[in-house]
């Protein structure tokens, strides 16, 4: 999180510092970026939809109450928010539109810049009674916070195992600095169902620093939690803990291959046989026919007949003939 301020982002040096790739915003190369004259916040479409800059649960209360906080006393230009990133609030300063608030996902962790060092004003010149800016801050630091992985993260490619128990498990281990830590020695402790449990050794990645690997035999079917601790001598640097399961009888719903050993040994429980391509020019003959009829009766209303409605048709014509050849008619 870097907040604006007289010697903050472009006027602290930040925009030649190391850690100018995680800020969310490419910074201007120049000095004079501060500003001490008045600013307005303004919502944006981001920001109506994020929990950062949510002060009512209501989306035109929440975008009423950003517009009612009173305006900063200073500002900051912050130069261009980087593809990736997301500008939650502008602010109109000067005459001009510019990003206030612009976050990013970065690596693992999170990304913040606030363009401004005088919010102070949301809380001083507001009732005593408003929390719009203790929730602003606290919803802006949990969202940093939140998710955050620890120096261990351990992962399975799928937690769910179709009728094979094997799987790779895998951690990314880190040191007190976050950096990795391939000298760690890692292990994992597995408990299964019917009393199942292990105790696996993991693997250094040759071509990944401070990854590490385990393959491993889930037997049985049931549920699984895998404990992956590491240590780096005498150092804890702590644990994570997964959990898969393996379950059998699927596999045909879920594999798009054909099994064809299942395929045979189903053909052959139900009398049936397993044909290849090579082999169906011989289907037509080698199938058995039988003197036994399938009946479908179908039943019609007698009018609805066309066949006895021409023979109504014909009787009345032939009574209406010869009635006019006796001159009845």
């Amino acid at each position: 999180m870097l907040g604006g301020g007289r010697y903050a982002l472009s006027e602290g040096g930040w925009e030649a510092s190391p850690l100018a790739d995680t800020f969310p915003v490419i910074l201007p190369a120049a000095k004079g970026t501060f500003h001490r004259d008045p600013a307005t916040a303004e919502l944006t479409s981001a920001g109506a939809d994020s929990m950062i800059t949510r002060l009512a649960e209501d989306p035109a209360q929440n975008a009423e109450k950003w517009k009612k906080l009173p305006y900063m006393m200073n500002y900051q230009d912050p130069g261009k928010a980087k593809p990736g990133a997301a500008t939650l609030l502008e602010m109109t300063a000067g005459g001009r539109r510019m990003p206030l608030l612009i976050t990013q996902n970065y690596g693992r962790g999170r990304t913040a810049v606030l363009a401004t060092g005088g919010t102070w004003r949301w809380q001083m010149s507001m009732p005593v009674e408003d929390q719009s800016h203790e929730s602003f801050w606290r919803q802006l630091l949990r969202w940093m916070v939140t998710d955050s992985p620890g120096q261990i993260s351990a992962s399975v490619p799928n937690q769910m195992l179709f009728d094979d128990g094997r799987v790779r498990i895998s951690a990314d281990v880190r040191g007190k600095d976050y950096s990795p830590a391939p000298d760690a020695r890692v292990q994992a402790q597995i408990l299964g169902p019917d009393g199942i449990a292990a105790q696996v050794e993991m693997s250094p990645d040759p071509d990944t620093p401070g990854i590490f690997h385990a393959d491993w035999n889930a037997e049985k079917p049931g549920s699984y939690v895998a404990d992956i601790t590491a240590k780096r001598g005498d150092e804890d640097l702590g644990h994570d803990a997964l959990n898969f399961q393996r379950v059998d009888g699927v596999a045909e719903n879920f594999h798009t291959e054909q099994n064809r050993q299942l395929l045979d040994q189903l053909s052959a429980q139900t009398g049936g046989r397993y044909w290849r391509p090579a082999d169906l020019s011989r289907l037509p003959s080698e199938i058995s026919y039988s003197s036994a009829g399938i009946t479908i009766r179908d039943t019609k209303d007698l009018w609805n007949m066309p066949a006895v409605f021409l023979l109504i048709l014909l009787l009345r014509s032939s009574e209406w003939l010869l009635r006019r050849k006796w001159g009845i008619v």
